[in-house]
């Protein structure tokens, strides 16, 4: 085994700022990380190139499982987070997409909190001494020390400003794939109505597609009453990255001061905004965490799963109440919107333990380097390449969630090293088109 951790990225606005962070410590500490597209480091090839390391993946589904089993094939550890289940707090929302095939290949798994570590483990008792309670790093993320990472880095939001924004999350009833068929076929794939209850997970499924036609109908009424009644506001909305932005193309043609901002990092949003408003969105735990204000507008709760947004942010159950809310809170800073913070921090204290802590990021890359180093790779040992690594042609779907140049993984890899506190020198060489590798001087 080499000293060298991959961190595979897919979605790069939700996923690199926190990765960089977890890359700073590992560096700090003297191992080599590898960065890039999800496609490409785990193409089979170049997995077979690559030195032997630790892959930290970031989700459980099947596919996710079977590029595991592919990876331990070709010689390699993994470790994984959860990032799917951030806003859930229980068992059935923390085991919605941890097949059985990732559970087999796990050396290493991070939760988020010990409820979190205990349904994994009741989940999987062969998991039992491998889960370690670290936190979840978009929780670091959203601390002081690190909004650097993410502050005035679109150039969009200032001439927007003062604006709401609307957050979407409609991928499966509004899916990129524009055909709800597509979506339920890509559901199987990924392994959504795997096990002995298919029909039950079916169902639920269904359940989901309901509760997002639901909420998106609730949303545009909300958009509707908000644009004739909030004066002097830009209106941006941001619709999920497994969404089709065209759809909300067509629904805000006609409205004033629209913008609808797809494919963008949410954070520079949020802090940019006088309010946001969303339907069971992550979104809304984030722009609590910032301290902003938020609107959880949420016809009826989530169908399968608790959600801690009901619990952090005012949630509505009508667009008439939520507009009632807006109006009061624009008018004399009133009413719920503005009352909400003692609640939501109890909330945070209950559910995400230690949320004030920015501490995941280390904890993470600490029991990476442990299980490298009892591993026989201790940091600093040479890298053992075993082929040529050959970036792989990504597809407009693929370039539209991944594309990364070297100027901003070295600034923010500088970004996050300053806000950690770590001195290290780094070399950053360039493996292919997006793909990098940084080595501690």
């Amino acid at each position: 085994m080499d000293p060298i951790v991959y961190l595979p990225i897919e979605i790069k606005y939700r996923e690199l700022p926190s990765r960089l962070m977890i890359a700073a410590h590992l560096l700090g500490m003297g191992y080599a990380v590898a960065l890039g597209s999800h496609w490409d480091l785990i193409n089979p090839p170049n997995q077979a190139a690559l030195p032997r390391g630790l892959f930290l993946m970031k989700s459980l589904n099947r596919l996710q499982g079977n590029a595991m089993a592919m990876l331990r094939g070709n010689g390699h550890m993994i470790a994984a987070t959860d990032e799917e289940v951030l806003q859930f707090v229980d068992d059935s929302g923390y085991m919605t997409a941890f097949s059985e095939r990732a559970a087999d290949n796990l050396d290493l798994f991070f939760a988020q909190s010990e409820a979190h570590r205990q349904a994994v483990e009741r989940r999987y008792p062969k998991l039992a001494g491998k889960v370690q309670v670290t936190g979840n790093v978009r929780i670091d993320l959203m601390s002081p020390e690190n909004r650097a990472l993410f502050e005035a880095i679109d150039g969009r939001v200032a001439p927007l400003k003062p604006y709401i924004l609307f957050n979407t999350n409609y991928g499966s009833a509004n899916s990129v794939w524009a055909d709800t068929n597509r979506t339920t076929a890509m559901a199987e794939a990924t392994g959504t109505f795997d096990g002995p209850d298919r029909a039950q997970k079916i169902k639920e499924y269904q359940g989901i597609l309901d509760w997002e036609a639901s909420n998106s109908r609730a949303m545009v009424a909300l958009i509707q009453w908000v644009v004739n009644n909030a004066k002097g506001l830009n209106f941006v909305l941001r619709p999920h990255p497994a969404e089709r932005p065209k759809y909300w193309e067509q629904v805000l043609a006609p409205v004033p001061r629209a913008h609808i901002i797809a494919r963008s990092d949410p954070h520079p949003w949020i802090m940019g905004a006088e309010l946001v408003v969303h339907t069971g969105c992550t979104t809304g735990l984030e722009t609590t965490l910032l301290g902003k204000p938020a609107v959880n507008l949420l016809p009826t709760a989530h169908p399968n799963c608790r959600q801690i947004l009901d619990l952090v942010n005012p949630t509505f159950r009508t667009w008439e109440e939520a507009a009632q809310a807006i109006a009061q809170y624009f008018g004399a800073r009133q009413g719920p919107i503005a009352t909400h913070g003692d609640q939501a921090a109890a909330a945070l204290a209950t559910h995400l333990p230690g949320y004030r802590d920015n501490a995941a990021a280390r904890l993470i890359a600490q029991g990476l380097a442990a299980t490298l180093a009892a591993n026989g790779a201790p940091a600093g040992a040479p890298l053992t390449w075993r082929g040529t690594f050959r970036a792989v042609e990504l597809n407009d779907l693929q370039r539209d969630k991944y594309s990364a140049t070297t100027d901003e993984v070295r600034a923010g890899l500088v970004k996050a090293m300053g806000a950690a506190g770590i001195p290290t020198q780094v070399r950053l060489a360039t493996l292919g088109e997006g793909q990098f590798l940084a080595i501690p001087n």
